[in-house]
């Protein structure tokens, strides 16, 4: 097959590093992969492990940018593609439009979130032409059928991880400004509204009370940076929660923790929960969206209510009093991901849509 990947973001995050492992999976399973993406963007300038057959670059310039959709509609014809896999939201619009232009070629598109496409017209007409929507939860497929797309177009396919990657060696505590001793718990995740850092520094004054040791270190960027040094400082928390900021070496913080946290109000999978799996680092989150789907309660890690800072401090206080308990979920936990959760299952998942849809 020769699929055409289209992901006109600018930066990257979760779903950029999915549709790079589904690329690095496709060409090495022998199919023929163009990138088309902004200028300049990492998506459209990494290596994403394999040999790309072309890289396409087009503005983006908004949905109704009809210009960005015939260089797309050109690809198309040139590379005699036969499938566009769409890896956003826009995305999907464009490879509508440049399959229309180009008279060729059917539509897969991937939805990641958890919550509903916007209640128009124009949403709906989106996402029920395409030929294929690719939901990474049966939460979001929940969702998807909720708001209108045919069972037959709607198919289940997990985000998985490479678990080599976190084949590393832990960062040492001083470099982290962390005393050895200190039960160290850690968050990786834009600082964004639906990640909800904000009940995670709520909950730490009442871990506090029980690990007056414990340190909290949440690694990412975003907008709601300011919010959030607000809150430290109004809850007295300074000395026991950081925010680290922009990190290239989330393998590594991973490793050194004790405990992984992701207390998010809303999450399509949460591919940073399953890397911290993978690592064998124990898990505490909410159950938000996909998440009870990698994280099942007191079996491969521990699920609070959405939204509960007590529940929460609850969860984690009794993950890290218990080493064998942490030990036992992470041990199910590695084994999980192992079997259902690796970036190549995930490959042939979308393989097998391809094919459902192409009719080959």
């Amino acid at each position: 097959m020769r699929i055409l990947h289209v992901d006109e973001q600018s930066g990257w995050r979760g779903g950029e590093q999915q549709a790079s492992y589904l690329i690095r999976g496709l060409i090495a399973r022998g199919h023929a992969c163009v990138i088309a993406g902004r200028r300049g963007s990492p998506f459209l300038i990494r290596d994403h492990g394999g040999e790309v057959t072309a890289r396409v670059d087009a503005p983006f310039r908004g949905e109704a940018d009809l210009w960005s959709a015939w260089i797309l509609a050109r690809a198309l014809r040139r590379f005699d593609i036969d499938l566009v896999h769409s890896h956003t939201s826009h995305a999907l619009t464009y490879a509508i439009l440049a399959c229309a232009l180009a008279r060729r070629g059917k539509v897969v598109a991937s939805r990641r979130v958890d919550f509903s496409p916007r209640k128009n017209a124009f949403s709906h007409w989106k996402y029920t032409r395409a030929d294929g929507i690719v939901a990474i939860s049966h939460r979001i497929a929940e969702v998807m059928r909720g708001f209108g797309v045919p069972e037959s177009k709607l198919m289940v396919v997990h985000s998985g991880i490479d678990p080599a990657r976190m084949d590393v060696e832990p960062l040492p505590r001083e470099e982290l400004g962390v005393p050895s001793d200190a039960p160290l718990i850690g968050n990786v995740a834009a600082l964004v509204g639906h990640k909800d850092q904000a009940t995670l520094i709520a909950a730490m004054p009442a871990v506090l009370s029980v690990q007056p040791q414990a340190r909290l270190l949440i690694a990412g960027e975003g907008p709601l940076r300011g919010a959030l040094e607000r809150q430290i400082a109004e809850l007295g928390v300074g000395h026991a929660v950081r925010l680290l900021g922009y990190r290239d070496d989330i393998p590594r913080l991973i490793k050194t923790l004790d405990v992984f946290v992701l207390s998010s109000s809303e999450e399509g999978l949460g591919t940073s929960v399953l890397d911290a799996m993978a690592a064998g680092i124990p898990v505490v989150a909410t159950r938000a969206g996909g998440i009870p789907e990698m994280v099942r309660d007191n079996e491969t890690g521990l699920l609070a209510p959405i939204g509960d800072p007590s529940a929460f401090a609850r969860a984690v206080t009794a993950m890290l009093g218990d080493s064998a308990l942490r030990a036992r979920l992470a041990r199910r936990a590695g084994k999980l991901v192992a079997e259902h959760f690796t970036y190549q299952r995930m490959v042939e998942g979308n393989e097998e849509v391809y094919r459902r849809v192409l009719g080959v």
